[in-house]
């Protein structure tokens, strides 16, 4: 089931940070079908929130602890029945794997990118609205009048340090999504609620209701979450559905 026919919640400020840089990157892999321009301008606006959200210090070290809480208790189903340890010892590896590059990256890996004459530019008024018209900043009209092939070969030098972080958020989103399986479950007249496991905390709650009319709106504390399932005829606000409403229903912890 792809990620996008679920409604997600993450759990905890790791994960929301993860979901996160996941977004950003998604920018510059789902961009083929959309006129170049448009694209390069999302690739852009992508570099600059995902320096905002590195910029902050911690943010490699986060998903690195997520890659270790990951591979601690992976370790722990070795030699239990029923378990594909062949599987399992390929995953710990990645795991590791990508642990050992990010421990690696030095603290000036990124700065390349950073210190980049364009994107420090831009940054400077990125949470301006519309601050980076191109009468604002006339460099980055400068910079689309460039060949295509100049300004693709500079988004991938200014992506490419980024290159193993994107590859850990994949993996560890992955690895979380696919930890539990779907429950068919029912919310009476549009609402649900369900207590969490505290002896193993939930990562990501991931809704999808079978009705394509409906949306969940997921809200989650420690020890239980709820769901009321909205309903938008129109342009009309939306309102809860007084009906009973099937979905599917994943509570992903690993």
């Amino acid at each position: 089931m792809p990620s996008s026919a679920f409604y997600e919640q993450p759990l905890n400020e790791r994960i929301r940070l993860l979901m996160r840089l996941e977004f950003v990157f998604q920018h510059f892999d789902n961009g083929e079908s959309t006129p170049v321009i448009i694209q390069q301008r999302l690739e852009l606006n992508a570099l600059l929130d995902l320096l905002d959200l590195i910029s902050r210090g911690d943010t490699t070290s986060e998903v690195v602890k997520e890659l270790e809480r990951i591979s601690n208790n992976l370790m722990l189903l070795q030699n239990i029945p029923g378990v594909d340890n062949a599987r399992l010892i390929n995953i710990l590896n990645n795991v590791d794997s990508l642990t050992t590059r990010l421990n690696k990256q030095g603290s000036r890996h990124y700065q390349p990118t950073v210190e980049a004459g364009l994107l420090a530019t831009l940054r400077r008024r990125h949470n301006v609205s519309c601050g980076n018209t191109e009468f604002d900043q006339p460099v980055l009209k400068h910079w689309f009048l460039k060949p295509e092939q100049t300004r693709r070969d500079q988004l991938s030098t200014w992506i490419e340090p980024f290159e193993t972080l994107k590859l850990a958020v994949q993996l560890v989103l992955q690895l979380i999504r696919e930890s539990a399986a779907t429950v068919p479950s029912v919310a009476e007249a549009g609402f649900y609620q369900h207590t969490l496991d505290t002896e193993q905390p939930a990562q990501i709650i991931r809704v999808c209701p079978n009705d394509p009319n409906l949306y969940p709106v997921i809200s989650a504390g420690r020890h239980r979450f709820t769901v009321r399932f909205m309903r938008q005829i129109n342009l009309d606000p939306a309102v809860q559905e007084e009906e009973a409403v099937k979905f599917r229903l994943i509570c992903c912890a690993i």
